[in-house]
């Protein structure tokens, strides 16, 4: 068949039951976001299970580390043996300041009696 020149030229019918190349890539694209997005949301909720988990069993392990499970327990037996020993260096802080001070006062009571009998028996 002879075309004559003056027709016009169109494009072959394209079939639109059969995708283009480019249609089938979108769809590809697409197939592929989806699995990224469910594999995203699968690790997310990994991730928060495992750290879920690990907060448990820490938890778990934190009290069995204590006498009677019982951390609270444990802290104020400490903060009550620190309170001892800071009291009882603060007693013996006192104890040599006071020590020191009727040393020094029975050293100058001895001297003014030393002192005072040397005054009662007059110059030799």
């Amino acid at each position: 068949m002879h075309k004559p020149d003056d027709m016009p030229v169109y494009p072959p019918a394209l079939d639109r039951r059969v995708p283009t190349e480019a249609e089938s890539m979108l769809q590809l694209v697409s197939q592929i976001h989806q699995k990224v997005d469910d594999l995203d949301k699968r690790l997310t909720q990994q991730t928060h299970d495992a750290t879920l988990k690990l907060a448990e069993e820490i938890a778990a392990l934190m009290c069995k580390a204590f006498p009677g499970e019982d951390p609270d327990g444990h802290r104020k037996f400490h903060e009550e043996q620190m309170q001892i020993v800071a009291d009882r260096a603060e007693f013996w802080k006192k104890m040599r300041f006071e020590i020191c001070k009727w040393g020094i006062a029975g050293l100058l009571g001895w001297l003014v009696v030393i002192a005072w009998r040397a005054v009662l028996q007059g110059p030799k």
